[in-house]
């Protein structure tokens, strides 16, 4: 390989580098159980829509267990199969479901997760706890100066958050995350420098709050979802480096008619520059962004924007057409500097029990240079 192309891996991955959204999006797979399987017909869609049930009797005694396979596919690893089992309940009148779940993911090239976790809320939605513990090997391109660059990545995580509300609306908290990953080269890396950094331990503090009237945590129609971290990491090797980031997201959803909407998010990233390579602001992997690799444009700043129209069609099936632009940068000052990324595309939805209202989701986007990418997965995109 050129030396020139040796000396950019390296300096592009101080400067950018892999994600922490790689273990984010496999241990969460993992960790949470599937809420239905589309192919097992009513068995499974009766046992969840007896979980919602209101009139079933409250408590952790009186839930009910659901495993099921659901299939997906992305950009980041390809298409596969997660295998979750959980199982839900309610705690109390007036508070969403509590689930514990645990469970696996393989992709077709390689990637595989394994993870434990839970949500627990009640106190009619004012406290809600989650956590969860997971092991991944993840395989994936890395672009670096705009070529890809394959990458393994492996690791152990943990997290774990709390939030209070001062209402059931609006809620503030805490959660601490802990990391130990390792980063190489997929295949042989015959030739290639050493990777830098390519072995950290992390822990991170976050500061949590989150405004919430959604008529659906599932699929919303109205309402609003304003959600803010503020983060605080230290490395935990040699170097010792402190590190900030912060997030913002924001949901408006508006109903059209009786039954479709438009949703749209606004995203928001910073991070020093001393933030390690898994944690920097990403387009695809911060905002659930469509239509680009999350590895590809990962910088210290990001802002993006998302728009959706959500159409119904019957009591199950549904259909969407979204688009989107964003970018990231060293700072949101040279976001002007460089040109936005655009995408767009269709979807389907098929909506897995009568009464909750997750989805199993299929997106077929195209971005301005005319390539085209496909998404499964359970649930809205935001």
């Amino acid at each position: 390989m050129p030396n020139t192309l040796k000396s950019m891996i390296c300096s592009g991955v101080r400067r950018l580098s892999g994600a922490a959204f790689v273990f984010a999006i496999l241990t969460t797979y993992a960790a949470q159980p599937a809420f239905a399987d589309p192919l097992s017909g009513d068995t499974l869609n009766t046992t969840l829509d007896n979980a919602a049930n209101d009139e079933n009797p409250l408590g952790f005694g009186q839930g009910s267990f659901v495993v099921a396979p659901v299939p997906f596919k992305n950009v980041l690893i390809g298409g596969g199969l997660v295998l979750g089992g959980g199982y839900l309940f309610n705690i109390d009148e007036g508070s969403d479901t509590s689930v514990i779940g645990i469970g696996g993911l393989r992709s077709e090239n390689g990637t595989n997760a394994f993870g434990l976790g839970g949500k627990l809320v009640f106190d009619q939605n004012r406290w809600q706890l989650s956590a969860s513990l997971g092991q991944a090997e993840g395989f994936y391109d890395l672009y670096v100066g705009g070529i890809p660059v394959p990458v393994r990545q492996t690791g152990d995580v943990f997290n774990l958050s709390v939030l209070r509300g001062v209402t059931s609306e609006l809620l503030f908290g805490a959660g601490v995350r802990y990391l130990d990953t390792t980063l190489g080269y997929g295949g042989s890396g015959g030739g290639l420098p050493p990777l830098p950094e390519s072995q950290l331990r992390v822990a991170l503090f976050n500061l949590l709050a989150k405004w919430d009237t959604r008529d659906d945590s599932f699929s919303a129609r109205s309402g609003n979802l304003l959600e803010g971290t503020l983060s605080y990491g230290e490395v935990l090797d040699s170097s010792n480096r402190a590190f900030q980031r912060a997030i913002v997201t924001y949901n408006r959803y508006l109903p059209v008619g009786a039954q479709n909407a438009v949703a749209l998010r606004l995203a928001a990233c910073t991070n020093s520059t001393s933030t390690p390579f898994f944690d920097k602001c990403s387009l695809g992997g911060t905002d659930a962004f469509r239509g680009f690799s999350p590895t590809e444009f990962l910088n210290d700043a990001l802002l993006s924007a998302q728009l959706e129209y959500r159409q119904q069609i019957g009591s199950r099936f549904g259909a969407v057409l979204f688009a989107g632009a964003g970018n990231t940068a060293a700072n949101f000052a040279d976001l002007s500097d460089t040109d936005f990324r655009y995408a767009g595309g269709l979807g389907l939805r098929f909506q897995l029990s009568k009464k909750f209202k997750a989805t199993l989701s299929l997106d077929a986007s195209i971005n301005d240079r005319d390539e085209d990418l496909l998404y499964i997965y359970v649930g809205q995109r935001f």
